[in-house]
């Protein structure tokens, strides 16, 4: 019986790519926490531009706003812990690669060598900050001690993360379902991000 890149058939087992190792993996989430500053900036200014027009139509100084347009409180760092998370599991879950995986040409998929699914992506988000702890090390510790170098969310969701040349054309997602799902995924991190800054401006007195 075949299913996805892993073929099982009696007592004989083709085993599936090997798994991408931790410092690969790390370059890639550290493109994606650039790629969520960048956003963060952007929605930022936006979010300030329409409080400084709606404040000025309101008859408030504008100079008063300087000292409060940026302020970050409790619903700025929601709305980005929430952002990057959606990012990561929309992306991974639709396509298999964010934006930096992408970049670093690996992929998420299932321990059967299918497309993880959305569920799956939300257990390995889940889980990452757990393997994030110590540094990384607990995620270090988990992928020495597995076969296909898979952390703690990894095990969790039944997925692994490969090189994308790895994974045979004929079970790639489409580069176009990738741009579709990354372009997704940026609007709906800097919508969370647009309306975090929003609520904190307007709780700052700001109409």
């Amino acid at each position: 019986m075949a299913t996805g890149l892993f073929q099982t058939g009696g007592l004989q087992t083709v085993e599936g790519p090997e798994g991408a190792g931790f410092w690969i993996r790390a370059a890639a989430r550290i493109l994606d926490g650039g790629i969520h500053f960048l956003v963060s900036f952007v929605a930022g200014a936006m979010a300030g531009i329409v409080v400084f027009v709606l404040a000025s139509l309101a008859g408030v100084p504008p100079e008063s706003l300087f000292d409060r347009v940026g302020t970050t409180t409790v619903a700025t760092y929601v709305a980005s812990f929430l952002g990057t998370s959606m990012v990561h599991v929309l992306s991974e879950g639709l396509h298999g690669s964010t934006i930096g995986k992408w970049l670093c040409r690996i992929t998420v998929i299932s321990e059967d060598g299918g497309p993880a699914g959305l569920v799956a992506a939300l257990k390995r988000e889940m889980a990452f900050y757990v393997d994030l702890l110590f540094f990384g090390l607990v995620a270090v510790h988990s992928m020495k001690d597995s076969p296909r170098r898979q952390r703690i969310g990894d095990k969790w969701a039944d997925t692994m993360v490969v090189k994308l040349a790895d994974v045979p054309p004929s079970a790639r997602r489409s580069g176009w379902r990738f741009v579709v799902v990354a372009l997704a995924a940026l609007v709906a991190d800097g919508a969370l991000l647009f309306t975090g800054v929003m609520v904190d401006l307007s709780r700052q007195g700001i109409q």
